[in-house]
């Protein structure tokens, strides 16, 4: 907590010091776009205090960090994930929030991928 506001603040090194709603829906736009042609993509959406991820299902997360955005992500449908995510970062380019967040996914999804079939 810093004490403002009395909320827990969860250190998140992609937002850095800029973690306001704006940045937020940022995020979840650019998370909805790269998930737009995978199987059963979930509805993020940007919530005050993090991000709330709905799959397919119905299921709801509530996420403190982006990487617990790409954690929320189904696991089933990680090499269709990893593949428009590589898309995105070639478009993207290497600076601004947008390609933090695409570049985070890409990395996450990297290893879910080598870890994944191995369990």
């Amino acid at each position: 907590m810093c004490g403002a506001c009395g909320a827990t603040v969860y250190p998140d090194p992609v937002m850095g010091a800029e973690n306001t709603l704006r940045n937020r829906i940022l995020v979840a736009q650019t998370v909805s776009s790269v998930c737009a042609g995978v199987p059963g993509a979930p509805r993020i959406a940007a919530l005050a205090a993090g991000w709330s991820v709905t799959s397919a299902t119905g299921a709801i997360s509530l996420c403190h960090t982006v990487a617990d955005i790409w954690r929320a992500l189904p696991v089933r449908s990680a090499s269709v994930l990893q593949h428009a995510l590589e898309v995105r970062a070639l478009a993207e380019g290497p600076v601004g929030l947008s390609a933090r967040v695409v570049a985070l996914g890409l990395d996450l999804t990297r290893q879910r991928v080598l870890i994944g079939p191995h369990r």
